[in-house]
């Protein structure tokens, strides 16, 4: 054999052995990232009971309680995605609610110290929404 010959040889192996140390570097970045990301859902999804997405319905609520005064209410007890005060055509309270937590967890300890709370000298009702009713994907 010339040199040549021997010179493509060796930088044939040689690139065939880089090829495989790109797989193995690429199958490893991928293990890699799937475990970041199961770590992430892991801990988002835990088994006790933090589901994301609970709502807390609260009725019974003083006419003069404000949005950002029931998310002020609410974030004690976790962390609150919407707090939202219904109001009519005319802009008056329907003196009801509700409390859009993260987590189901969070919306439980809301349920068990607001219900018969009293603001203003009313009890407010709260209550857990049920989890099966679904209000629609996209707002209307």
């Amino acid at each position: 054999m010339s040199k040549k010959e021997d010179i493509i040889e060796i930088n044939l192996e040689e690139k065939i052995q880089q090829d495989k140390r790109n797989k193995q570097n690429v199958r490893k970045g991928y293990q890699e990232k799937r475990q970041k990301f199961q770590a992430f859902f892991g801990d988002r999804h835990r088994n006790d009971d933090r589901n994301p997405g609970a709502i807390v319905d609260i009725t019974n609520l003083h006419y003069s309680v404000t949005n950002d005064e029931l998310k002020e209410l609410a974030q004690q007890f976790g962390k609150v995605r919407k707090a939202q005060v219904e109001w009519d055509k005319m802009g008056r309270s329907l003196e009801q609610g509700y409390i859009e937590f993260f987590y189901v967890s969070d919306a439980k300890k809301a349920v068990e110290s607001l219900n018969n709370t009293t603001i203003e000298s009313l009890p407010m009702k709260a209550q857990l929404r049920d989890s099966t009713i679904r209000r629609g994907m996209f707002k209307r």
